[in-house]
């Protein structure tokens, strides 16, 4: 191949199983042979070589011959009539990203001699390590991605080769080195969250413990928070003590605070009011002592009742000359 139009690269160890050195010779279609200048090794081990060309004649795309030995015996022989079809250019370099709302662009540079509209140039991006998305570009050295979203982490690559209008190379260049614009996300963020996950459980499991001791300690020394969170019930087997030793005075037995007691005592008082019933019955000759008496019994209670009322409904001895009565039952 036509390595970025500055010199052809042969190489015969693809598989890597030569295991002793070969004789390279080549030459150009107006040249004469001759064995390679420039040897590239691997393990000390001939696997490929370096031949040079004149720009100024423009060898590059001249047919190549190339030949193959081992101990003068020819091992291969190859020819080359389009080496257009074989130039690899390298990879584009300075990859850089640059947003300008709501479009994210992509510039790069290529080193070669290659003319800009003789470029092909392919842009791949990726989202949060997805799958690749390609996309050829035949802005020179750009591209741009429309409405890019911060909250996830993009990846670029680029690679190039010889376009269709200059004879299409079979060839692309190696894509680019990785840039990336987004949410920092590195390869280890798997094991870092797993640290701070345990780190964070460990930290909850000393808080909960010591909660627990702090209430503990609490109810320990607290008489009021033990009693509220976890009340006395009394035994059957004590309700005994009630008759034996409080003589029945249940407020002493469950031990309630003077002060409760007494709440429930009344703070007022009343005067008394005595309430008797009477009835009419008819006066008679025979019972007239009787109803004197009893005229005067109730003249008398008539009399301390206006005491406690200015009106009342019982009639004065004035306005019933001829009717007394007689208390029935004294409340």
């Amino acid at each position: 191949m036509v390595v970025n139009l500055e010199y052809v690269s042969c190489t015969w160890d693809g598989d890597g199983t030569v295991a002793e050195n070969y004789t390279f010779i080549s030459s150009y279609k107006s040249d004469a042979p001759a064995e390679c200048s420039s040897y590239q090794y691997v393990r000390a081990v001939r696997v490929g070589c370096v031949v040079p060309y004149s720009e100024k004649e423009l060898q590059r795309f001249e047919e190549f011959h190339a030949w193959l030995y081992r101990d003068s015996i020819t091992l291969a022989k190859q020819e080359y009539k389009n080496l257009l079809s074989r130039v690899k250019l390298n990879a584009p370099h300075n990859v850089s990203l640059l947003l300008r709302d709501p479009e994210l662009w992509i510039y790069w540079n290529i080193t070669s001699n290659v003319k800009a509209q003789c470029q092909e140039r392919e842009l791949r991006y990726r989202i949060n390590g997805n799958k690749w998305s390609t996309y050829g570009t035949s802005m020179e050295n750009a591209f741009n991605v429309p409405f890019p979203n911060a909250q996830s982490l993009y990846e670029f690559q680029v690679r190039v080769r010889i376009a269709s209008t200059c004879g299409l190379s079979d060839l692309w260049s190696e894509w680019s080195e990785s840039v990336f614009w987004g949410t920092t996300k590195k390869i280890n963020d798997t094991e870092t969250g797993q640290q701070t996950s345990a780190g964070l459980m460990v930290l909850c499991t000393v808080g909960a413990a010591v909660v627990l001791i702090v209430l503990a300690c609490l109810l320990i020394h607290s008489e009021r928070l033990r009693v509220i969170l976890v009340p006395v019930v009394p035994s059957p087997k004590n309700l005994g003590d009630l008759i034996d030793s409080y003589n029945g005075n249940v407020e002493k037995w469950l031990h309630i605070s003077k002060e409760l007691q007494d709440g429930f005592k009344p703070n007022f008082s009343e005067r008394p009011c005595t309430v008797r019933e009477f009835r009419t019955e008819a006066n008679s000759e025979s019972d007239s002592d009787d109803c004197l008496s009893v005229h005067t019994a109730v003249s008398s209670d008539y009399q301390s009742m206006q005491s406690y009322s200015s009106t009342s409904t019982l009639p004065s001895p004035s306005e019933t000359p001829s009717t007394e009565t007689t208390p029935l039952n004294g409340l």
